[in-house]
C-alpha cells in the first residue's frame, strides 16, 4: 500500500509541472471558423498537460489494479454504456464535419493542399478545430482503461500504449500544422463510430456480430496510412511544403507500431477463437 501512495505522490509532483493557463483563450471553443492552434493560448495545448495526464493515467491504472486485486469487480454497466455512447456520437460528428471540410478544401485548393501545405494562414479554421476536438477526445478515451480496471478486466500493452501515445501524436498534428493528419482522423473516427457502438451495446449485454471486423478495419486503417504516405511525400517534395513533415514522420513511426501490435492482437484473439470452434 505504501508503494501505491508513493506512486501517487510522484504523479502529483509530475502533474504540478508549472505552466501558465492565464493566457488560455476559451473563445476558441465557440468559434470554429476562427480557430488557430497556439501552444499556451489554446486550452490544454501545453505539452506539460500531456505529461501530467500520462502520469495521472499510469499511476491511476497501477493503483486501481492493486486495489482491485482484493476487491470484487464493479459492474459499471450504465457508466460504461453512457461513456461509450458519448464517444460513438462524438466520433460520428467529427467524421461528418471533417469529411465535409476536407471536400471543401479539395474544391478550393486542390488535392495537393489536402496532403500538405506551406501556407501557414490556411492551417486554421473548422478542419483544424475538428482536429482539436479530436485531440481533446483522446483524454476522454483514457477512461476506457479506468473502466476496464474497475471491472477487473485484463489491460494489455496494446491498450494502454495506444491510448497514451496517440495523445502526443494528435498534439504533433496540430503543433506542426499537418494537413495529412485530417485523412487519418477521418479514418479513425469512422472506425470509432462502430467500435464505441460495439462497446455501448456489449455494456448493456447485447450481442454484436462485427467485433472481428472492427479489428480488421483498424489494421486496414494503419496499412492505408502507409499507402497514402506516397502522395504525401510526392506533394511534400514537388510543392516544397514544409509544414507538417515532422509530425508526419512521428505518425508513421506510431502507425507502424500500431500495425504490428494490432496484427499480433488479431492473430492471438481470433486464431484462438477459431481453434475453440473446431
Amino acid at each position: 500500500m505504501n508503494d501505491t501512495k508513493n506512486l501517487i505522490f510522484r504523479a502529483e509532483e509530475i502533474f504540478s509541472i508549472p505552466y501558465n493557463t492565464s493566457n488560455w483563450d476559451y473563445y476558441q471553443f465557440i468559434n470554429p471558423n476562427e480557430f488557430q492552434w497556439k501552444v499556451g493560448i489554446t486550452p490544454f495545448s501545453n505539452w506539460q498537460f500531456i505529461v501530467g495526464a500520462w502520469a495521472t493515467y499510469f499511476v491511476t491504472i497501477i493503483s486501481l489494479k492493486s486495489i482491485m486485486s482484493s476487491t470484487s469487480p464493479f459492474s459499471m454497466r450504465y457508466i460504461s454504456a453512457i461513456h461509450n455512447l458519448i464517444l460513438c456520437i462524438l466520433s460520428a460528428v467529427m467524421f461528418g464535419y471533417a469529411t465535409l471540410d476536407f471536400i471543401y478544401r479539395y474544391q478550393e485548393r486542390g488535392i495537393g493542399e489536402c496532403f500538405c501545405t506551406s501556407d501557414s494562414s490556411s492551417a486554421k479554421g473548422r478542419l483544424f478545430y475538428v482536429t482539436y476536438i479530436y485531440y481533446l477526445s483522446k483524454f476522454d478515451e483514457l477512461l476506457d482503461t479506468v473502466i476496464l480496471a474497475l471491472k477487473k478486466r485484463p489491460i494489455i500493452f496494446l491498450h494502454w500504449y495506444h491510448h497514451a501515445i496517440v495523445i502526443l501524436m494528435v498534439w504533433s498534428w496540430l503543433e506542426d500544422s499537418n494537413m495529412y493528419a485530417s485523412i487519418g482522423m477521418m479514418a479513425n473516427t469512422l472506425i470509432h463510430v462502430f467500435m464505441y457502438y460495439y462497446y455501448f451495446s456489449t455494456s448493456l449485454g447485447r450481442k454484436v456480430w462485427f467485433k472481428k471486423y472492427i479489428t480488421t478495419g483498424q489494421i486496414i486503417q494503419f496499412a492505408i496510412s502507409f499507402i497514402l504516405a506516397i502522395p504525401y511525400l510526392y506533394f511534400h517534395f514537388t510543392k516544397n511544403c514544409q509544414l507538417g513533415f515532422n509530425a508526419f514522420v512521428f505518425s508513421m513511426v506510431c502507425n507502424g507500431s500500431f500495425l504490428i501490435l494490432f496484427i499480433r492482437f488479431y492473430r492471438k484473439t481470433y486464431s484462438r477463437d477459431v481453434g475453440k470452434n473446431k
